[in-house]
């Protein structure tokens, strides 16, 4: 697969597309929301009342739910509790992640294929999480891959498991007052790494050794960037060391299911 991460000043479904596909690592869409968007999505994400701290190992505050080892009737119910409540953070703004996401699935249907959130015997995944944090050190978010955890047993049988190619992670940039920067490896670990590691289920986190030598960019990240990228291959975020405030996204990831059909999930 392709390690080309293209960087251009306005959104491109097209280029959406080609990171489904492979064809690109990733896409870089700089300045692609407003300022004012940005502040208004941010405030109401930040004053809403659902907003919660994430409970696990990740350093953060979140509104709405993931999938990530969790068993997949939790996350559907989740899903569910959290499906109305999630568009409130548009309020008084445009609603971003469905200009995006509509652009994307006419980009899609040229091609005959359809777009839709994630499914399980009949019940619906949620669509994006919104999440922030801040973090001390040389990453907020240590080296990972969003693929291992599509392997989870806790999901058996959840439909996202089926995704044979790039696992893209979708993240729409609100606020970034520090570093923030993404670092991109071109490794997607093989099998037997994952089990060595114990990560064959999470994916997080990977130790910094296995990465020396390894091809790196480092992709710049500032409020009002939109991106998407191969989860698969590991990444991380930089910590913002000394800087006051946090880094706020719309995030979630999608892929092929089959040779016709695109789904998305938090």
């Amino acid at each position: 697969m392709s390690f080309e991460f293209r960087e251009v000043a306005s959104f491109n479904p097209a280029d959406v597309v080609r990171v489904l596909r492979g064809e690109l690592a990733g896409c870089m869409f700089r300045n692609a929301i407003s300022p004012e968007t940005c502040r208004r999505i941010a405030d109401n994400f930040r004053n809403h009342p659902r907003l919660r701290r994430r409970g696990d190992a990740v350093p953060a505050f979140v509104l709405g739910t993931f999938h990530y080892r969790k068993p997949l009737a939790q996350y559907l119910d989740e899903a569910e509790s959290f499906r109305e409540t999630m568009h409130d953070v548009f309020d008084g703004s445009t609603n971003l992640f469905a200009n995006v996401f509509g652009a994307v699935k006419t980009a899609l249907a040229a091609d005959d294929v359809q777009l839709r959130v994630a499914e399980h015997e009949g019940r619906r995944a949620s669509e994006f999480v919104m999440r922030s944090w801040s973090g001390a050190g040389q990453f907020s978010l240590e080296p990972h891959e969003d693929g291992s955890q599509l392997t989870d047993r806790l999901q058996h049988g959840f439909e996202i498991q089926r995704i044979a190619g790039p696992a893209t992670a979708f993240n729409m940039c609100l606020e970034n007052p520090g570093a923030g920067e993404l670092h991109y490896w071109d490794l997607i670990p093989a099998e037997a790494t994952r089990v060595r590691l114990g990560l064959q289920e999470t994916g997080y986190p990977y130790p910094l050794d296995i990465l020396d030598g390894v091809p790196k960019v480092v992709v710049p990240v500032h409020a009002g960037d939109i991106y998407f990228f191969n989860g698969k291959r590991i990444h991380a975020v930089a910590a913002q060391d000394g800087i006051t405030g946090y880094r706020s996204t719309i995030s979630g990831l999608m892929g092929f299911v089959d040779p016709s059909t695109v789904v998305y999930w938090s």
